[in-house]
């Protein structure tokens, strides 16, 4: 019945954006190889492009693309322009299934997971197999499609088994699944449309995901939650890149009426290119519940509105609704780097808090700052990023007896994936040689806990705020949790096309408090095609 929804929600969005635009542009997957790919492309640019928002397509990159910039979208991912048409003939190098004429191209290609491995702390082998299609298609130079369907099943390590057993059987990033043999089982979609009007006008909608930053993490929207439906528009002029982005997002913790309960989102980002070395951001969103337990709102028209920061002013006069603020910035250090950042303004109360000498429980805001440089100690082709995240307790969560308003779809962080009141280190290294490819991550976070208190301690997002004392709140209060995640990949892309490699991993994750410590390690070695990011460094 789940995935019958998804469908219609898809062809829903599908047709309503093809009456409304007609569409193209082939899309950029999310995943962290392609996207280091693409910080190398930005960096080497001729000219400024805005990369706050991330949910891009090549379209809109083809004018300031350089030789440079052709050859990183070769050796990516892609539709092949090469030959009429043909199936199974360069299974190696090219899309595996194509067709194509004077105004258009369509492809086929196949998705694949087919992995073993083994896990310590008695959980033994592990298997994941899933198989789907994702089909692609660009008319006109304009408009591009896309389709995808992938069907599996995964076992994981007991970390990852327990979390999804404790949060209604949803999966990382995947969504829905049933327990089936000590593992899960679970069909995903995904679809875009996107019409490209020349340098100015952009229309996408889909059933996907977007993020907004130049970091691994976002603190603002991230790839963290299973996909949902969308409609955005972009539109450029000048040194300003302005996305407007509506959304469904569903909580399936809380009923309505009979049914899962639904809610909206308006989100608006201005990015403004001040100079070829600093780019800036403008982002508010607004969340509101499609119906509640006395009544049937459905989507407020006024949302529609395409002006920032008008709904988050609206909200100081007593808004019913969950709105937040934010910004985003990058530099480019020299050639070869660029430092990013951001931050994001849940609520504050800094004159009650000054009075009472004390941070007010409503001080909700959100802290990044990283490093990004490629080519570092000498070394073509090795990437290196340093990221600090730091989120205060209760920020993403709503109270005043609508929980169901936090910043969540299907009960996973539309953020972090650590929730709320944490400090987070990150370090990772890339590489890259022809088809080869490693990538080296060492995480470690600190996050208060504290389950056993009457009143939320401010990590869990569905806690609500009922009971929380005004003044006193700090980030990480309540008992101070440690984790350690390394992982250690190293693959060779089988097909630079569609994105099918041959990986194996190796990773340590511990999680330590002062009453315990658990270790966990695992080896995974298959075939996958790698077009998103699953997140399991929590």
């Amino acid at each position: 019945m789940q995935s019958i929804y998804a469908i219609k929600k898809t062809v829903f969005i599908t047709f309503f954006a093809s009456v409304m635009v007609a569409g193209r542009a082939q899309q950029i997957p999310l995943d962290a190889a392609v996207q280091n790919r693409f910080n190398e492309l930005t960096l080497s640019a001729d000219t400024n492009i805005f990369t706050g928002f991330r949910a891009l397509n090549w379209l809109e990159l083809k004018p300031y693309l350089t030789n440079r910039g052709t050859e990183i979208m070769d050796s990516t991912f892609g539709i092949s322009y090469t030959d009429n048409g043909y199936a199974f003939k360069n299974i190696g190098t090219d899309n595996w299934m194509k067709t194509s004429g004077d105004k258009g191209v369509f492809v086929a290609d196949p998705f694949i997971t087919l992995a073993g491995g083994f896990a310590n702390n008695g959980d033994g082998g592990l298997l994941q197999a899933a198989g789907g299609v994702q089909l692609q298609g660009i008319y006109n130079d304009k408009l591009s499609y896309s389709f995808g369907v992938v069907t599996g099943f995964r076992q994981y390590p007991s970390y990852l088994r327990n979390a999804i057993t404790s949060n209604q059987y949803y999966q990382p990033g995947l969504g829905k699944s049933t327990m089936q043999n000590d593992g899960f089982t679970s069909t995903q979609f995904n679809a875009n449309i996107t019409y490209v009007g020349g340098k100015h006008f952009t229309a996408a909608a889909g059933y996907g995901k977007n993020f907004i930053g130049d970091g691994y993490r976002s603190l603002l929207l991230s790839d963290n939650a299973p996909n949902a439906p969308y409609i955005r528009l972009q539109a450029k002029l000048w040194k300003l890149t302005y996305n407007v982005l509506y959304t469904r997002y569903e909580n399936p913790r809380f009923q309505t009426f009979g049914k899962t309960q639904v809610k909206y989102s308006t989100t608006h980002y201005l990015g403004v290119n001040l100079s070829k070395r600093l780019q800036v951001g403008l982002y508010d969103n607004v969340i509101w519940l499609k119906d509640d337990s006395t009544s049937q709102r459905g989507f407020d028209v006024q949302y529609v509105n395409p002006l920032i920061f008008i709904r988050p002013i609206e909200f100081t006069f007593g808004s019913p609704d969950n709105a937040f603020v934010g910004i985003t910035a990058k530099y480019k250090l020299y050639k070869n780097g660029y430092i990013y950042g951001q931050l994001g303004l849940d609520d504050l109360n800094l004159s009650s808090s000054l009075r009472n000498d004390a941070q007010h429980y409503g001080n909700k805001y959100a802290l990044q700052f990283g490093i990004w440089n490629k080519d570092v100690f000498g070394l073509k082709n090795l990437s290196w990023r340093l990221e600090w995240n730091g989120v205060r307790p209760y920020m993403y969560g709503h109270g005043f007896g609508k929980i169901g308003l936090n910043y969540t779809h299907n009960n996973q962080s539309l953020a972090n994936p650590f929730n709320a009141n944490f400090h987070e280190f990150i370090s990772i290294f890339q590489y890259h040689n022809d088809r080869w490819y490693g990538t080296l991550e060492n995480l470690f976070t600190i996050r208060g806990e504290n389950p056993g208190l009457p009143y939320n301690n401010g990590e869990d997002l569905w806690g609500g705020e009922t009971g929380v004392p005004t003044f006193g709140s700090k980030t990480l209060q309540g008992t101070k949790h440690k984790y350690l995640y390394n992982q250690l990949s190293a693959g060779y892309l089988l097909n630079p096309r569609n994105r099918l490699s041959i990986q194996a991993d190796i990773v340590y994750r511990r999680h330590s408090a002062p009453s315990f410590t658990n270790s966990t390690m695992f080896f995974m070695l298959g075939i996958h095609t790698r077009l998103f990011n699953l997140y399991h460094d929590f």
